[in-house]
């Protein structure tokens, strides 16, 4: 059986994926929280639904429309979902893997917070300069 915080961040990444940004803001907490590492322009906290999408908006604008993930896996408990996230993204006609890992929090059928942890760091911090 799937856990139901597995269901809630599979319903994100889905709504993300077909471009349904209301949808995945829809799962967000009012508070919710995103933490970005680095030194990149994309780097930093975004609190709250606005900030998400203004986010969005932004990495959509800095890769040209070309950012995408793929769940690879996702490991589910009562308050965290740690999810194994192959990205990409285009940059000078050459596509640029971009791979992480993501750890949420969950609150009352919501996700509350993101912590994005980057495989390469130096790669995520060069694509988002």
């Amino acid at each position: 059986m799937t856990h139901p915080n597995e269901e809630l961040v599979r319903r994100a990444y889905g709504a993300q994926a077909s471009g349904d940004l209301e949808a995945y803001i829809g799962l967000l907490t009012e508070d919710f929280v995103l933490r970005i590492p680095g030194r990149s322009r994309v780097a930093g906290e975004y609190r709250g639904r606005s900030e998400m999408r203004r986010h969005f908006r932004e990495i959509a604008a800095f890769s040209g429309g070309t950012f995408r993930t793929e769940v690879h896996d996702v490991l589910a408990s009562d308050d965290h979902i740690i999810a194994l996230i192959d990205a990409w993204a285009e940059r000078d006609g050459r596509v640029v893997e971009l791979p992480r890992v993501h750890v949420w929090h969950a609150r009352d059928g919501a996700l509350s917070e993101l912590w994005l942890h980057p495989a390469d760091q130096y790669a995520f911090d060069d694509y988002w300069q």
